[in-house]
């Protein structure tokens, strides 16, 4: 099970490879003269994202959620992340391979097509929408145990989850122990 310290470096790294994607993307029209390098980035790029995807999986399978048994919850909560990398994926890699078709045997033209220009804006519009889950969700706290325990949950006697406290009565209590 991931401990809570981990949960920084994995984020980071989360966040490492979306800086990445992000400068392939940014910065990958001026490696255009050299195939190769165009072609290893992009290799690389997919990677990442195929990365990124199975530590979103990895972490909703450490979360008290999933092991309560309550996929559907994270998934309904998480839908559009899921479906929005799945898209920039699947567009990804074809505007890939296209630029390259484009660009292999003649790099010095600039080769911008219509269809291409369209798959370009698609693209990256899905990029913008896609981003990490956040931290709360994945690590709960007493605050936010109310939105992850459903009221059918009273079916399961074997299961218990502690009562929630408001944000300003742990502030309280935190501040009355000093």
């Amino acid at each position: 099970m991931l401990q809570t310290s981990n949960y920084s470096l994995v984020l980071s790294l989360q966040l490492v490879l979306l800086l990445y994607d992000l400068l392939v993307n940014a910065f990958s029209e001026l490696l255009r003269s050299a195939p190769v390098v165009q072609l290893v980035l992009f290799i690389i790029q997919d990677i990442a994202i195929l990365f990124n995807v199975i530590i979103i999986f990895l972490m909703f399978f450490n979360t008290f959620v999933f092991q309560a048994g309550l996929i559907n919850l994270l998934f309904r909560k998480f839908k559009g992340t899921i479906i929005l990398t799945a898209f920039y994926l699947s567009l990804s890699i074809p505007l890939h391979v296209w630029v390259l078709n484009l660009r292999w045997t003649d790099s010095k033209h600039y080769v911008w097509t219509d269809g291409l220009q369209t798959l370009f804006v698609f693209q990256r519009l899905g990029k913008a929408r896609v981003s990490p889950p956040p931290p709360q969700i994945l690590h709960p706290g007493p605050s936010c145990c109310s939105v992850l325990a459903p009221p059918s949950l009273s079916s399961f006697p074997s299961l218990r989850i502690p009562p929630c406290r408001p944000r300003l009565s742990i502030w309280l209590s935190h501040r009355s122990a000093l």
